[in-house]
């Protein structure tokens, strides 16, 4: 269960496989985790700690170390899948208390440290990716992200290449992609960004040039 809930989306795998309604705070919980996962991806930047910050409470008041660590792998995932950077000490702390393999190999995977990766204990959608890292193989790495069904987990995926591994123009149209059919506006920017300074860096001023003039539409309200 816990390995799932790391994978895709925390709300929908805690909602599933309980024979009796789940307690006050952890409904409380789910519903502040979702309004977290929505507000991060659609940038409103005012509304998105407060709900983490409700979030947390809920749990900590419940007592339960495991989920509340799993809450901040999904924080980490988000900041991955929008290509920034995080501070996984809260998880660290957490894991001391309360260790379980399998996501201590999900923040090793959204940290990069591909090397030190359980590739047994991490979900088996990622595991293609984590075979092309091994070989910096760009073609076997777009293959296997735009596999991914799930598409926050496929922009997860698509994320932790980008931030660590050499990218090219296909792997960030993938995530570019993902990030607007889903309306995800905050990674959609950071993706634009990101294939703007490809361009630069390749001597394709024009193509450059463009991506500028769409970020600069996009931005205006």
């Amino acid at each position: 269960m816990k390995k799932l809930l790391a994978l895709t989306f925390v709300l929908f795998v805690w909602s599933c496989g309980f024979a009796t309604p789940a307690p006050v705070w952890k409904e409380n919980a789910y519903r502040q985790l979702d309004e977290y996962k929505a507000s991060f991806l659609s940038g409103r930047e005012a509304s998105t700690e407060p709900h983490f910050a409700r979030a947390r409470r809920e749990i900590a008041s419940g007592n339960d170390v495991g989920l509340l660590a799993i809450a901040y792998l999904t924080k980490y995932a988000l900041h991955t899948a929008s290509l920034e950077s995080f501070d996984a000490s809260e998880f660290a702390k957490l894991y001391r208390l309360e260790p379980h393999p399998s996501d201590m190999a999900y923040c090793h995977f959204l940290k990069g440290n591909f090397s030190a990766v359980d590739i047994k204990a991490l979900p088996a959608r990622y595991a293609g990716v984590l075979k092309a890292a091994s070989t910096r193989d760009l073609a076997m790495a777009a293959r296997e992200i735009s596999e991914v069904d799930d598409p926050l987990s496929r922009l997860i995926a698509c994320g932790v290449w980008v931030r660590y591994l050499p990218s090219d123009e296909a792997i960030l149209q993938i995530g570019i992609s993902t990030a607007s059919v889903n309306g995800w506006r905050r990674p959609l920017w950071a993706y634009l960004s990101r294939l703007q300074t490809y361009y630069t860096g390749n001597g394709d001023l024009n193509k450059a040039a463009a991506i500028g003039e769409r970020l600069n539409l996009l931005k205006k309200d």
